[in-house]
């Protein structure tokens, strides 16, 4: 159904088996607001299919913040179908679901190709201000392989922020598998794979966009993976900044790497980085990694790497004075004003803010 102008849409309050949206196009420029009268719980999930520019949030007045609560969840919380251009989830509560806690489906993943055209990927998804305690996964997108000539499920402008993830053991909080610039911001993750040994990354995101003002506590696996190609014939620039990350069991803070399959003459192209300004303390306590700032990869785009504050760091030789775990080999083309200590407390005042000592050193 299209709907003129902007439109509220109550759900009533109350517990509910399953919701489903099915069908809501909002009027070019113009939005559905999907909202309710008071809290409302959802046992089992909530189903969508075929929207486009559709907020579906928990705000409320007054003192609740996330209206809208999915706990328990025996399957998957959020199961999305068909199309999702424009769609925000925000102010939404989701506590111990036993499976992908908001995922994509292959009508929107790998049975939806991208063929160069706007309509043929998924632009602006939006996750904001949710929170996350014991749940699986968010995932989504297709594949961009260039050996297997596939380009599925391609998003496009997707933004994570100021969201909380915390106990849990899924491995990887946020994993986006095709997409083009990210914007993955103020987040907060605590209590992350007590017991989890794969090599993780909290957030795994295949393509390009920027990583900043996340803060991440008591976790394994690096912050962010990031496997790197660009779309289009022009290089991007793309920034790791303002981050903290402390007290990892196994690697280091981030991850830089590039392969083949995703890098096509005429389509596709490198990355160029630049990592500033973050503060990281504590990373690999297992003691049988490399626990770094950085663990860069051989990637083809420039790095740039500055202003970085490290403590408390380990190596199995010796502790590299700028932080990077270099397995590449790579050759940076900024190295500047990265300082390491051995001991918190010169570093940084507390282990709660982590507020440098050193001026313009580290996040701020």
């Amino acid at each position: 159904m299209n709907l003129r102008g902007n439109v509220l849409v109550r759900i009533k309050e109350g517990s509910y088996k399953t919701i489903t949206l099915k069908n809501l196009i909002a009027d070019t420029e113009k939005r559905i607001y999907i909202k309710s009268t008071g809290v409302v719980r959802v046992l089992e999930a909530m189903y969508t299919d075929n929207l486009k520019d559709v907020t579906i949030s928990g705000e409320l007045n007054g003192d609740v913040s996330h209206a809208i609560k999915f706990e328990n969840i025996s399957y998957r919380a959020i199961q999305m179908n068909g199309g999702l251009c424009g769609v925000t989830l925000k102010n939404i509560t989701f506590k111990n679901v036993n499976n992908y806690v908001i995922a994509g489906e292959r009508s929107n993943g790998k049975d939806f190709a991208n063929l160069g055209t706007i309509e043929t990927k998924t632009r602006t998804f939006k996750i904001l201000n949710c929170l996350f305690d014991n749940t699986g996964s968010i995932v989504f997108g297709g594949n961009f392989n260039k050996d297997k000539q596939e380009d599925t499920g391609l998003f496009q402008d997707v933004e994570i922020a100021y969201n909380t993830f915390q106990n849990t053991d899924a491995g990887s909080v946020c994993w986006f598998t095709n997409v083009q610039n990210y914007n993955i911001h103020h987040n907060v993750v605590n209590n992350v794979n007590p017991t989890n040994n794969n090599h993780n990354g909290i957030f795994s995101m295949e393509g390009n966009g920027n990583f900043h003002h996340n803060k991440l506590t008591n976790y394994q696996g690096n912050a962010i993976r990031m496997w790197l190609y660009a779309r289009g014939t022009v290089p991007t620039t793309n920034s790791i900044y303002n981050n903290v990350c402390y007290n990892t069991r196994k690697y280091g803070a981030f991850e830089l790497q590039e392969f083949d399959r995703n890098i096509m003459p005429g389509k596709t192209t490198r990355v160029n980085m630049r990592i500033f300004n973050n503060t990281v303390g504590k990373m690999n306590t297992s003691k049988d990694w490399e626990g770094q700032v950085l663990d860069l990869y051989n990637i083809s785009g420039s790095v740039e790497y500055y202003n970085n504050l490290g403590f408390e760091l380990f190596s199995n030789t010796t502790q590299p004075s700028n932080m990077i775990h270099n397995i590449g080999g790579k050759k940076l083309s900024v190295d500047n004003n990265n300082q390491y200590f051995n001991n918190r407390n010169d570093a940084v005042y507390d282990d709660t803010n982590f507020k440098s000592k050193i001026a313009g050193i580290g996040a701020f």
